[in-house]
């Protein structure tokens, strides 16, 4: 029945029976512990998203951040959480599910102090045996509702070597080695209901998913959109919103329509070019400056980029100024390195690159390319912090062929990029995709030896990353990571474009919204007004 008439028209319905109890019965969530009232908050919100991930906790995260903050995030919690109560600061670690935690001198064991009174939203209690439960679920490759696909995104559960119940609200995490960012890394490892996965396995936590989090799954029509209702039970701030819902709309010129149109109250990656007008009619627009990297990652084991010099003529061959200011209207700042200004590990003095196109012609002449290159760049159309992407890689592609760098773009959508590069010989000497840098942990597919979906490789590099991962001192760990990100820089082992914002625009109607710097969103504050 949720989706039986078009948005606006149920929104007009909303308004004229608001008091009539049996709307109760036709807008209300339907699952287990949902709002018992007629729904009068909702959020409706146009996403990038082409398609819905799986809802099974881990594998949520194949649909990219955007997947987490929207879906996952709502229904789900880990132990810890993203800080993002200060909007002038980077993400920090907050408690969730742990309510507080002690870690022994060496660094090898963390003992988790949980919540207390938290239920899943099928009643079941969370306690010191539900975590073991789950994170038994995720290792143990005998455990009935094991999941190899669930361990690829819990790369921070291979240091973990044994977990036990000290009590019933304490549990204890062994490492098999110290891991600076054990407590970082911990927020989406994600905690399903035992006794929903007992009854339902891990096929019925993919279509139904049972968790802890402010929200409760509602509904969903497949590669359309997805629903979330108010947990009136959660253990901590109950959610302002009734509803959340979110529409799938990869095309950014129909987010801005719907928006206009009344469909939705809030759109991901707003067009900059229509933040003028929108602003005019009386939408809010909002942004912050977050570390979050678009940037084109060079095959660097691949002619002509194994020659660094031909990595260095695409950075100066680029107007990153122009980028930012003219076309995407200060919805992004240009990127001159590996670190984005808001990043922890952030040094001015690593801004080596500027907009030069003399030089990079020169370069490409001593490489041997004076006649100049033909390469094909592979780039994601839309999903989670593509930005503007066609636009912006068509600019770069003009940009280029100034110093006879002939581009060929080849478009593909979110899933399709990391399937070709997994299966490797995509045909491409370059990728385009953005992501945030906030977890060295995560660098290793994108920067380590032997692992980088597009061959980087330094030694230095990588030694100074081992080095901080297990360096529990934070300014000690921010200057290994900085020196880090100064030799992939030095390497040009990306061209770096811009820093992403995370431009968003909405209805007035929004409430108690504040923009992070991180791709981290808490909607339990969050009103329509």
């Amino acid at each position: 029945m949720h989706h039986a008439m078009p948005r606006g028209g149920r929104r007009r319905l909303l308004a004229l029976l608001a008091t009539v109890a049996a709307t109760a019965v036709v807008l209300t969530g339907c699952a287990s512990g949902g709002s018992g009232a007629a729904v009068k908050q909702e959020l409706v919100i146009g996403s990038q998203m082409a398609s819905l991930p799986s809802l099974d906790t881990g594998a949520i995260t194949s649909a990219g951040y955007e997947g987490q903050r929207l879906i996952g995030n709502l229904v789900y919690e880990g132990l810890t959480k993203r800080d993002v109560s200060d909007p002038t600061k980077p993400a920090g670690v907050g408690a969730a599910l742990a309510k507080s935690w002690d870690i022994s001198s060496d660094g090898l064991s963390y003992t988790f102090h949980l919540q207390k009174n938290v239920t899943f939203t099928d009643g079941t209690k969370f306690d010191a045996s539900a975590v073991i439960y789950n994170i038994h679920r995720y290792m143990d490759k005998n455990d009935p509702h094991y999941d190899p696909k669930l361990i690829t995104y819990y790369a921070v559960l291979a240091y973990v070597q044994d977990v036990k119940k000290v009590d019933d609200s304490t549990v204890t995490f062994t490492l098999n080695k110290p891991f600076a960012f054990f407590l970082a890394d911990l927020y989406n490892v994600y905690f399903a209901s035992p006794t929903s996965l007992d009854k339902f396995g891990s096929a019925g936590q993919a279509k139904k998913p049972v968790g802890t989090g402010p929200f409760i799954f509602d509904s969903e029509t497949p590669n359309q959109s997805i629903s979330f209702v108010k947990n009136q039970k959660y253990w901590g701030v109950v959610p302002k919103l009734d509803r959340i819902t979110v529409d799938l709309i990869p095309d950014p010129a129909a987010r801005t329509a719907a928006l206009r149109s009344g469909r939705v109250d809030w759109i991901e990656a707003a067009q900059p070019d229509d933040f003028t007008s929108l602003k005019a009619a009386g939408f809010a627009t909002t942004g912050n400056s977050f570390d979050w990297e678009w940037s084109w990652q060079l095959m660097t084991q691949e002619k002509p980029f194994n020659d660094i010099r031909v990595r260095q003529a695409m950075n100066f061959a680029i107007d990153r100024d122009a980028i930012a200011k003219d076309l995407l209207h200060g919805t992004a700042t240009p990127a001159y390195q590996m670190m984005a200004p808001a990043s922890l590990y952030y040094d001015k003095a690593n801004n080596i690159y500027n907009y030069d196109p003399a030089k990079a012609k020169q370069l490409l002449a001593d490489a041997g390319y004076s006649g100049g290159i033909d390469i094909t760049v592979g780039y994601i159309t839309s999903g989670s912090g593509s930005m503007q992407a066609k636009a912006m890689d068509e600019a770069l592609q003009a940009q280029l062929a100034k110093v006879n760098i002939r581009v060929t773009l080849a478009p593909v959508d979110f899933s399709g990029m990391y399937a070709k590069l997994g299966a490797g010989n995509t045909g491409w000497q370059a990728a385009n995709q953005a992501f945030s840098l906030e977890q060295p942990s995560s660098w290793g597919w994108t920067l380590q030896c032997g692992s980088s979906l597009f061959g980087y490789c330094n030694k230095g590099f990588d030694d100074l990353r081992s080095q901080a991962l297990v360096t529990t001192d934070d300014a000690a760990r921010a200057k290994l990571l900085t020196e880090a990100g100064s030799l992939q820089t030095k390497d040009a082992g990306w061209m770096y474009v811009v820093n992403d914002t995370a431009p968003r625009a909405m209805s007035a109607s929004v409430k108690g919204y504040v923009q992070p710097k991180s791709w981290w969103i808490d909607f339990n504050n969050v009103s329509m007004g």
